[in-house]
């Protein structure tokens, strides 16, 4: 599980050790793990709980990290790609802070090519369990963007959403950042062969991603993490494959958790070319969040397979991605 020392990662591995499940805890906060792995003695001891230092940020790290699970373990189960930033309002593009390890866009790295060069790593330790299965948090906020911004450039570049370079970015790169990365995810997801592949939508759940100063506000309004907020990963991660149907691997859906977004999501006004052009779907889909934040409890299920944007059925897109995606990590694996 990655992203495990906070949040949705951390409830996760809660989850799985007291089901009896080994858990590789995988972040940078090193303190974090160690607080997480205290916590779980009691329910799991110390032969099923190991916590892995994972600045993924740095792809060096995550190969480094992959290598040492394949050491460790003869099979994964499950792959859980958690780890997951969004930019501040106050980020300047170009800036230190929004820039990984190797120089790109700290949030396409981390977010999306991470996961990437993770799963590429483990895919022979998946396929060695029965059972194996990926699973992706990702968002409704992948309704935002069009694709258009992650498709490689042709010049060989990568994608507008992974430049850390203001004069090569989008206009709007600091405000499309996060759903850039989310539909990467959905594309990612349906790209994958080897073993079975799913995304998941958390909606909105009371994690720190938005900052320490916004942490008490969604703790009144969003999903709770010990509860509503992680229910659409644990189903992607426990459900079996009929229950999951066109969520898992290239179909067309994804694990959502409320059915809000089905009512106020306007599936053909808001893909038009001429509201994209101008710049009103941006504006459209945050106001759609809000009000996303303020109903989702009236709507929740326990689980609801929920049909995502016309873009991430890009097949043409998607395999572009991909194809450069791993050329990209290529150094690393």
């Amino acid at each position: 599980i990655t992203g495990a020392a906070g949040g949705i990662g951390r409830e996760l591995s809660s989850v799985v050790c007291g089901l009896g499940g080994t858990v590789i805890a995988m972040d940078r906060d090193e303190i974090g793990l160690k607080n997480l792995e205290e916590a779980l003695q009691s329910v799991s001891g110390s032969q099923r709980f190991f916590c892995l230092p994972t600045k993924h940020e740095d792809l060096a790290s995550v190969s480094a990290s992959a290598d040492e699970i394949t050491i460790q373990f003869d099979q994964v189960d499950l792959l859980v790609n958690n780890a997951g930033l969004t930019y501040r309002d106050d980020c300047e593009p170009g800036c230190a802070n929004m820039k990984s390890k190797h120089g790109k866009d700290l949030a396409f790295t981390v977010n999306f090519l991470s996961h990437v060069l993770l799963v590429e790593k483990l895919m022979p330790s998946l396929q060695a369990s029965e059972s194996g299965r990926i699973v992706h948090l990702t968002s409704s906020y992948h309704w935002k963007v069009d694709g258009s911004e992650i498709i490689p450039c042709s010049d060989g570049s990568g994608p507008l959403a992974y430049q850390s370079d203001p004069n090569k970015m989008s206009d709007r790169h600091l405000g499309r950042s996060y759903a850039n990365t989310k539909l990467a995810q959905l594309w990612h997801s349906r790209s994958i062969q080897g073993c079975t592949s799913v995304c998941a939508c958390p909606t909105w759940a009371s994690t720190g991603i938005a900052g320490d100063e916004n942490r008490a506000f969604l703790e009144r309004f969003a999903f709770p993490v010990s509860g509503p907020g992680i229910t659409s990963a644990l189903n992607a991660m426990l459900r079996t494959d009929d229950e999951l149907g066109d969520a898992l691997s290239n179909g067309r859906s994804f694990v959502a958790n409320s059915r809000i977004i089905e009512s106020i999501v306007p599936k053909d006004g808001v893909t038009l070319d001429l509201i994209t052009q101008l710049g009103w779907r941006d504006s459209i889909v945050d106001l759609q969040g809000l009000i996303l934040l303020l109903g989702q409890r009236f709507t929740h299920e326990e689980i609801i397979i929920q049909e995502t944007s016309p873009e991430s059925q890009n097949s043409e897109g998607q395999r572009a991605l991909y194809e450069w995606s791993l050329k990209e990590i290529e150094p690393f694996l």
